[in-house]
C-alpha cells in the first residue's frame, strides 16, 4: 500500500494535475434583421449557461465563463438596454432589457465555442388542429434568415379514410377555374394546386385519375403517384403513346387533351371537352374499341364518352388521310416506370426535392425554368414521410408577412417535417390551399389565381 502511494506521489510530481479554468467570454457580436436580433458571445472554451425571463427582462448566467469587459451598442426598437457584467464570483451575466415582450431562443456551438441568443421581433406560431380522424392541419409562422414566413401543412396518416385525386379546377373540361369553388363543389376536405399549366389551361405534366389518363407532356419531370393505395414519388416520369395504323405505320402522340399546334399529333378523350375545339387545318379520326368510327378534316370533332380522337396537323394530318372508317387501329400507351403504369393516380410537376431521405433538388436534370428554380417564391409541394403519411405544403411569399422559400429551403423545410420523399408543384401566384371550401393561405396575387389542375383529399 505504501508503495502505491509513493508511485502516485511521484506521478503527481512528474505530471501535475492542472485545474480546469473556464475560458473568458472575450467578444460579442450581433446582427439585426426585420424579424430577428441575434447576439453571439465568443469564447475559447466551452460555454455553460442558464437563461431565464421575467416580464421584459432576459437574464443569461454563465457560471463558468469569466467576464471580460466588453462594450457594445445594439440599436433596435425592441431593445432598451444590453449589458454584460461580472457576476461577482467566477462567472458573468448577460442582461437584456426589452421595450416589449418577445420570444427568444438560446443555444451553443463548438469549434469555435459560441453562445447564441435569438430575439424574435415576430410572433413565432406553431399550431396544429384536427380536421378529421387521421388528418391534421398545421400552421407555422417563423423566421428564415431574418425574414418572416408562413406555412400551411396538412398531414394525412396512412390509415386515413381519404384518398388524393387530381381534378380540373375549370370543371368537367380542360381550362382554368377557381380552385376554391371547384374544391367546395366536389366536397373535398383539402385541396391544393398541383401541375403547371399555360394561359389557356394546357396542363404541363402527366396526370392520371382512377387509371384514366388526363394529360401528358413530352418533357421528363418527376411525379407523385398512388399505386395500390401507397404513395410514391417517381423521378424522370415519362409517358409514351402511339397510334399504329392498318398499314403498320405509327403516329407518335405529342400531347393529350390540349390545343393542337403546328406539326402536332394530339390525343383527346372525354375528360377534355365535348369536342376537340380544333380548326379545319388538320385531320381527325375518332376511335372506339380499336376501330375507327369517324374521320374528318373539318376540325372540332365531337368526343362522346368512351371514344378517343386523334388529331393531326402537317405531316401527321397527311398520314391520317389514309385512314378510313371501319379500319382497325391500335393505340399503344406505356410509362417508363412500373409504378406509373400500374398507378391509379399520377400527378406530374417537378423538380424532385427529396429522394430516399436525402435532399436532392433536381432542377437542372428536369430542366426547370429559371423563374421557378431560382429565388424565393410562394411554393406548393407534396411530401411522403417514413411511415407513409402524406404532407401537403403551401408556403406564402412575395409579401411582408411571408418571404417565400427557395427550392433548397423548401426541401430543408419538408425534411424537417419528416419527409423522406418530396416533390415541388406549381408555385408563385398559383400556390393555394383550400380547407373545407375556404382559402387558408394568402395568394401572392392578392386574390385567387385561376388555375388548371388541383389535387384534392376526397372521402373514400
Amino acid at each position: 500500500m505504501k508503495y502505491f502511494f509513493r508511485v502516485l506521489l511521484l506521478l503527481t510530481i512528474l505530471f501535475p494535475i492542472k485545474a480546469i479554468e473556464a475560458a473568458s467570454i472575450d467578444n460579442i457580436r450581433y446582427s439585426v434583421t426585420p424579424s430577428r436580433i441575434r447576439i453571439v458571445l465568443d469564447s475559447k472554451g466551452e460555454i455553460k449557461y442558464k437563461a431565464s425571463k421575467l416580464n421584459k427582462e432576459i437574464t443569461v448566467e454563465f457560471p463558468q465563463s469569466s467576464y471580460k469587459r466588453i462594450k457594445t451598442t445594439i440599436k433596435d426598437e425592441l431593445l432598451r438596454k444590453v449589458t454584460f457584467l461580472d457576476d461577482g464570483k467566477k462567472g458573468s451575466r448577460l442582461q437584456i432589457s426589452l421595450s416589449k415582450n418577445c420570444q427568444y431562443n438560446t443555444f451553443t456551438l463548438a469549434n469555435p465555442h459560441r453562445f447564441v441568443i435569438d430575439l424574435y421581433k415576430i410572433e413565432k406560431i406553431d399550431k396544429t388542429t384536427n380536421l378529421q380522424k387521421d388528418v391534421k392541419y398545421r400552421f407555422i409562422q417563423d423566421e428564415l434568415d431574418g425574414r418572416q414566413f408562413q406555412a400551411y401543412i396538412v398531414n394525412v396518416a396512412p390509415n386515413a379514410d381519404f384518398e388524393l385525386r387530381p381534378f380540373s379546377a375549370a370543371g368537367s373540361y380542360n381550362g382554368r377555374g377557381s380552385l376554391a369553388k371547384r374544391a367546395a363543389g366536389l366536397g373535398t376536405l383539402v385541396a391544393i394546386n398541383s401541375s403547371y399549366f399555360d394561359s389557356d389551361g394546357w396542363v404541363v405534366g402527366i396526370t392520371k385519375d382512377k387509371g384514366k389518363m388526363l394529360s401528358m407532356e413530352e418533357g421528363v419531370h418527376s411525379a407523385f403517384a398512388v399505386h395500390a393505395g401507397k404513395p410514391a414519388i417517381v423521378k424522370d416520369a415519362y409517358y409514351n403513346a402511339y397510334l399504329e395504323l392498318k398499314n403498320g405505320e405509327k403516329l407518335f402522340i405529342k400531347g393529350m387533351n390540349r390545343s393542337r399546334i403546328a406539326e402536332d399529333c394530339v390525343l383527346y378523350n372525354d375528360a377534355y371537352a365535348p369536342s376537340t375545339k380544333t380548326n379545319q387545318w388538320g385531320r381527325e379520326i375518332k376511335i372506339k374499341n380499336g376501330k375507327v368510327i369517324s374521320a374528318s378534316s373539318l376540325g372540332n370533332m365531337t368526343i362522346e364518352p368512351g371514344t378517343q380522337v386523334i388529331s393531326g396537323h402537317g405531316i401527321n394530318a397527311k398520314k391520317l388521310q389514309s385512314v378510313n372508317i371501319g379500319d382497325d387501329v391500335k393505340l399503344a400507351e406505356s410509362f417508363n416506370n412500373t409504378i406509373l403504369t400500374q398507378a391509379e393516380t399520377v400527378v406530374g410537376a417537378g423538380p424532385m426535392l427529396i429522394e430516399k431521405g436525402k435532399i436532392n433538388v433536381r432542377s437542372t436534370e428536369e430542366r426547370i425554368a429559371k423563374d421557378i428554380a431560382q429565388g424565393r417564391s410562394p411554393r406548393t409541394a407534396i411530401g411522403i414521410t417514413a411511415d407513409g403519411s402524406i404532407l401537403l405544403v403551401v408556403v406564402d411569399g412575395r409579401s411582408f408577412s411571408s418571404c417565400g422559400m427557395t427550392l433548397n429551403e423548401l426541401a430543408s423545410f419538408l425534411s424537417n417535417l419528416g419527409a423522406v420523399e418530396a416533390l415541388n408543384f406549381d408555385g408563385g401566384g398559383s400556390s393555394e390551399m383550400v380547407i373545407k371550401g375556404k382559402i387558408v393561405n394568402k395568394p401572392s396575387d392578392g386574390k385567387e389565381r385561376l388555375i388548371s389542375m388541383g389535387l384534392g383529399l376526397f372521402s373514400k
